[in-house]
């Protein structure tokens, strides 16, 4: 593809940029959050977003574009559904209409179909439709909007999905949150535009949060099509003065939904998505190929996504991640792994960096800053093991493990920048046991941001770090006696080709 002139100088840019990511999608320019309306269609992976056209500050609600036929390499689009005075366009989701349910269809391509939370000026919060025919190069609201409205000044995030009911009939499924009172409502419609409330989900687990942003969508156990359970998915954010200094955070839930109500496995059972501070909002693709459950999440928390220090943009999606139920120890978990688009980036670029190599102290490492990692550890003797990563002049952000007690540790407090926010240094730990007396990770590093995938994607932790321009450096370390291999595969070419526009 060609670049128009704002791109390639917006390009020229990334380069001088040390916190641009290079196989994250951001903005070309100015501030976005939570992804909006996934969808695949017509061989491309749709991305829209929360975005402010006008500054790199949160207002201004719009849904800004980008599409990408690889989760790889992003192309930005116009925006897609500006806000307008009487309007702030909030989160939503879009569907695929095949059979044309929603009568905005010609016959030969299906209609997009937007489900969006319209914002007024009175504070009124209500659900709205919005149209694509040209497979989502334009949209235009349905004049009927708003579709679903309960006077209510905290009813958003819609995500809606087709399933079927007790009886087998297929019709349209929404899920969307009272966020103030802890609540999940569960909707259904035959057309998109009428709307039957089913059931309520909630209000349970701890207090002085909102819930938002909910995906709802079923999965095999194990790859076993006869052990399919349901995935309730939910960001949930601390408000108030005595906040958690954690901040954004997600969970989900497994259970069963009959169409009408989801019946969670366990009460209370929310477990944690992520273990870091920077991972919130992440919903679904619909329609993804062969069936697949492709997620996507705003890499950053509303503790301070409005200090952190970047520029002309501010905020970054976090990498794909395929999702699936295992049977992980006797309980059904949820994984996170990364999908076969991106399971292989640049491999001509990789290189095995340590290949089984004895360890026992630091030994330093040729790692870069847009880099992914695979990395083995065998502890043996030792008590703790890890890597540190963006290694500058007396900074680094440090992967530990502690061999006894099985934590896992993401520590950015020495990471460089960490003055963003007093909330901003910290500490991101979750269990993850030894499998066959080995620890294996695989570690995203891109700009400013940093994922790790343990556990088989049974954990992950996702976080920011904002090191100096020249914080490319990096080392292993072990403090008794180890074997550890490193394999490193590189995206440098999503940053360097100057035909593509990336993320």
């Amino acid at each position: 593809m060609t670049m128009t002139d704002h791109e390639a100088s917006i390009a020229d840019g990334v380069s001088l940029d040390p916190y641009r990511p290079a196989f994250h999608f951001t903005p070309a320019e100015n501030w976005m959050n939570d992804p909006n309306g996934l969808v695949w269609i017509d061989d491309r992976y749709h991305l829209f977003f929360q975005y402010n056209p006008e500054g790199a500050d949160w207002g201004n609600m719009s849904w800004g574009h980008a599409t990408s036929p690889d989760l790889l390499t992003w192309t930005e689009h116009p925006v897609a559904l500006p806000y307008r005075d009487d309007e702030q366009v909030f989160s939503g989701s879009v569907v695929v209409d095949h059979a044309n349910t929603s009568g905005f269809g010609d016959g030969v391509i299906p209609p997009l179909m937007a489900m969006y939370t319209s914002v007024y000026p009175d504070g009124r919060q209500a659900q709205s439709l919005a149209v694509s025919v040209d497979s989502g190069t334009t949209w235009h609201p349905f004049a009927g909007n708003p579709v679903l409205d309960r006077g209510s000044h905290a009813f958003r995030d819609p995500k809606v999905i087709r399933a079927a009911d007790r009886d087998g009939r297929e019709r349209w499924v929404m899920v969307a949150v009272e966020a103030e009172r802890r609540e999940v409502l569960v909707f259904s419609s035959d057309d998109l535009r009428e709307w039957r409330h089913e059931s309520t989900v909630g209000a349970f687990g701890p207090g002085g949060v909102v819930w938002e942003c909910p995906d709802l969508f079923p999965l095999d156990v194990d790859d076993d099509p006869l052990r399919q359970r349901w995935v309730l998915l939910l960001s949930i954010n601390p408000v108030g003065a005595d906040a958690d200094p954690d901040g954004s955070s997600m969970a989900y839930l497994v259970g069963d939904f009959d169409g009408h109500r989801f019946t969670p496995d366990e009460s209370p059972g929310w477990q944690r998505l992520d273990h870091g501070r920077d991972f919130y909002a992440g919903v679904t693709f619909d329609n993804a190929p062969d069936g697949r459950r492709i997620m996507l999440g705003w890499m950053n928390n509303w503790r301070y996504a409005a200090d952190i220090p970047t520029a002309p943009w501010r905020g970054a999606m976090s990498l794909p991640r395929e999702l699936a139920l295992r049977t992980i120890d006797g309980r059904v978990r949820l994984v996170q792994s990364l999908p076969r688009e991106l399971a292989a980036i640049d491999p001509a670029a990789g290189e095995t960096l340590l290949d089984g190599v004895d360890l026992d102290g630091v030994r330093r490492l040729p790692i870069g800053c847009n880099v992914l990692l695979d990395v083995e550890w065998e502890p043996r003797g030792a008590r703790r093991i890890g890597m540190d990563l963006l290694v500058g002049d007396g900074t680094a952000t440090r992967l530990s493990y502690d061999v006894e007690s099985g934590r896992l540790s993401l520590d950015r407090s020495n990471s460089g920048h960490v003055d963003v926010h007093p909330d901003f240094p910290s500490s991101s730990r979750a269990l993850v046991p030894l499998r066959e007396g080995r620890l294996r990770v695989q570690l995203a590093v891109d700009g400013c941001l940093v994922e790790v995938f343990a556990d088989d994607g049974a954990v992950t932790v996702s976080d920011q770090a904002f090191a100096d321009a020249d914080a490319v450096g990096g080392a292993v370390f072990a403090d008794g006696p180890s074997t550890v291999w490193v394999r490193r595969r590189t995206a440098l070419a999503a940053r360097d080709d100057p035909d593509v526009r990336r993320g």
